[in-house]
């Protein structure tokens, strides 16, 4: 009997120790995060072209260990905050689109961009993803729309971000479109618009003996009447050329609203 009963002890103390082993660790406990690699998609490593737009995206997940569910998820692009976001749950998939205005230093590599993605999940561990990409300036010229509007006695819209101003109409019934301090405003006759296909002939149009032409305003649209045109102008506003086609003008009440159509490149 005391062999038993000792046999029967030493059992128990083994089942005790063994309860008392501790949890075993995780050595990665964060969630997961991967960047979309579908077709057109933006990758690591992708190039871009200016005014190009790109879908992108990332899918993350709890982690399978822990399935900690995901509580927050954060984008991010050169310190420009694009998505700051609380989300639930345990997978979570981010698209977006993506695009980059010309840098007006340099005409043909503007440099990079790091898109950088961080989810976090309800115990506080988080992860990241990056997708770094190369923006170029395509040689080829893209013509995009434009609008301008004035109504009544208040100043013109859309202009200033070519270096215009409308701020009146003249006697002769026509819009007074003019540069702001400092911007150079041109004429160039209308049949070089088809025929400026690329950077370098843009650039040729102002070099010497170019076609473009300084002016001091342009008073090409009338204010009374509704009519199409065939107009060119151009500005050269903070070391960027701007050419623009003036195509339609629609005139409501005679003078006191107007909206002029066109396109720029």
């Amino acid at each position: 009997m005391k062999k038993l009963a000792l046999a029967l002890m030493c059992l128990v103390s083994v089942a005790f120790f063994a309860s008392c082993d501790p949890e075993p660790v995780i050595e990665n406990p964060e969630p997961s995060i991967a960047v979309i690699a579908e077709d057109g998609y933006l990758t690591d490593g992708a190039t871009i072209d200016v005014n190009e737009v790109r879908p992108y995206g990332f899918i993350v997940a709890s982690n399978p260990e822990t399935q900690a569910e995901l509580s927050k998820f954060v984008v991010v692009c050169n310190d420009v905050i694009l998505c700051d976001t609380t989300i639930t749950g345990t997978e979570f998939t981010y698209r977006s689109e993506i695009f980059f205005e010309p840098n007006e230093e340099t005409r043909e590599y503007l440099g990079s961009a790091e898109i950088i993605a961080t989810v976090t999940d309800v115990n506080g561990k988080s992860n990241k993803a990056m997708i770094k990409i190369d923006i170029y300036e395509p040689d080829n010229l893209v013509s995009l729309p434009f609008t301008w509007t004035r109504e009544g006695g208040n100043d013109g819209q859309g202009l200033d971000i070519y270096g215009l101003k409308w701020t009146k109409n003249a006697k002769e019934v026509f819009a007074v479109i003019e540069p702001l301090d400092g911007v150079t405003l041109y004429e160039i006759p209308a049949a070089e618009w088809d025929k400026t296909l690329t950077q370098a002939d843009k650039a040729a149009l102002f070099s010497e003996g170019g076609a473009a032409t300084p002016i001091r305003d342009y008073r090409g649209v009338s204010a009374w009447a509704s009519h199409q045109y065939n107009d060119v102008i151009a500005t050269l506003y903070e070391g960027h050329y701007y050419m623009m086609h003036i195509t339609k003008a629609e005139v409501s009440t005679k003078g006191t609203n107007i909206i002029i159509y066109g396109e720029v490149k």
